[in-house]
């Protein structure tokens, strides 16, 4: 049976974030029942690996505390190993901002950005290069979590070789393709979509060759290609949602503590863009994406 001090927050579940605490001792810290910060430092009786340490220990936890009521989200990330920033999702997911960028390559060094998608609870916007692009970093500034797909490897990389590091140094950054991978989905954004039963719509079979092709299209003078290169990117983005709400719930099913119940996600569904002449797409609201 679980501690009685739960609170329905993961993070606040978590230990693993302490020096010292790895993935074994965690569970025997819950498997005491021991569920919460709150509990670890009212609880009579500790693991003996951790009760040497409670002081200190305890003392961190309420350095956890203060980070995270400051809505300090990459001070928190920073403390998770990579692998554990999933359990940062249901408190910073409100100021969230899933995204993915198109490039004319695939090495920041060799090529250039030439659109980033941002979706977040109020809808869908489409920063290019050329127009808007440089609007970025202040819209990216109100955010507290970036969730990518790949993101760590590739569309991070590109932002802060084009703006710098401070384009995402405010941010707690959730790469669903790890999680996904210890799931036992591997492959592409497109291929985890089809297991998981997400539907494309009318763009289903386009790929980041045809969003270079499309790029050039339109810097040759083909108008229709920007309005097809930015459906592409949002619907990228509109399966991210999705996602990482099954990463979440999939992830925490599979630890020795209870978690907090995730309503789901209420944002917009990339269905009807439409284009006000300033690029940024926005979208009419209907019913999000869901697995």
């Amino acid at each position: 049976m679980l501690g009685t001090h739960a609170r329905r927050r993961m993070i606040t579940s978590s230990f693993i974030q302490l020096p010292g605490i790895g993935h074994v001792i965690e569970r025997e810290i819950w498997r005491s029942g021991v569920s919460t910060w709150d509990g670890f430092r009212a609880a009579r009786d500790l693991p003996a690996v951790v009760m040497g340490r409670r002081r200190e220990l305890s003392y961190m936890l309420g350095e956890c505390e203060e980070r995270l009521a400051a809505g300090d989200s990459a001070c928190l990330a920073g403390m998770l190993p990579a692998s554990e920033a999933w359990r940062l999702y249901p408190d910073f997911r409100d100021r969230a901002a899933f995204l993915d960028i198109e490039t004319t390559g695939l090495s920041p060094a060799g090529a250039e950005v030439t659109m980033v998608g941002v979706l977040d609870r109020g809808g869908y916007r489409a920063f290019l290069s050329g127009e808007n692009l440089r609007d970025l970093p202040s819209a990216l500034a109100e955010y507290r979590l970036v969730v990518t797909y790949n993101g760590a490897a590739f569309d991070l990389p590109f932002l802060q070789h084009r703006f710098g590091r401070s384009v995402s140094a405010h941010m707690a950054h959730i790469d669903l393709m790890h999680p996904l991978r210890r799931l036992g989905l591997r492959g592409g954004l497109k291929g985890v979509e089809r297991r998981l039963g997400l539907d494309r719509g009318e763009l289903t079979g386009l790929s980041g060759i045809d969003a270079v092709r499309m790029w050039r299209m339109w810097e040759d003078g083909d108008g229709g290609a920007r309005e097809t290169l930015v459906r592409y990117n949002a619907e990228d983005v509109a399966s991210l949602p999705a996602i990482a709400e099954f990463v979440f719930r999939s992830m925490a099913r599979g630890l020795d503590v209870e978690t907090p119940a995730l309503a789901p996600w209420e944002g917009p569904r990339i269905d009807h863009l439409e284009f006000d002449g300033s690029v940024v797409a926005r979208l009419r609201r209907s019913g999000p994406r869901r697995l």
